[in-house]
C-alpha cells in the first residue's frame, strides 16, 4: 500500500503557521511603544477590574484588552447580578499586593 503525501497547499499552511506561532512570540516580548499607556487608561476607564499594570510590552497590553473581553462576556452570559468589571475595594485593580496583606 502506497503512502499519499499531504497535500503542498497543507503543507505549506502548516509551514506558514510555524512561522507565524515562533515570530509571534518573539514579537509579543517588545516594547509597545505609544500604546503602553493608553491602553492600560483607557480599560481602567470603561473596566477597573481588568487593567493590568506592569511592563508594558505588546504581551501586556493584549492581555489587558483579553481580561477586559472576558470580563464584558461574563457578563453577557453569565446572568448572576455580579459585575466583573468592577475593582476589589481596598486596592486598584491590578496593582501588587504589599507583603504585609494578607
Amino acid at each position: 500500500m502506497k503512502r499519499r503525501r499531504f497535500p503542498v497547499v497543507f503543507r505549506l499552511s502548516v509551514i506558514l503557521l510555524l512561522t507565524a506561532l515562533i515570530a509571534g512570540q518573539w514579537w509579543q516580548r517588545q516594547p509597545a511603544g505609544s500604546i503602553a499607556n493608553w491602553v492600560p487608561a483607557m480599560v481602567e476607564v470603561y473596566c477597573p477590574a481588568a487593567a493590568i499594570h506592569r511592563s508594558g510590552t505588546v504581551a501586556d497590553s493584549a492581555r489587558t484588552l483579553d481580561s477586559w473581553g472576558y470580563a464584558v462576556i461574563g457578563n453577557a452570559i453569565f446572568r448572576d447580578g455580579r459585575d466583573r468589571c468592577r475593582a476589589r475595594k481596598g486596592r486598584s485593580a491590578g496593582a501588587e499586593r504589599s507583603p504585609d496583606e494578607k
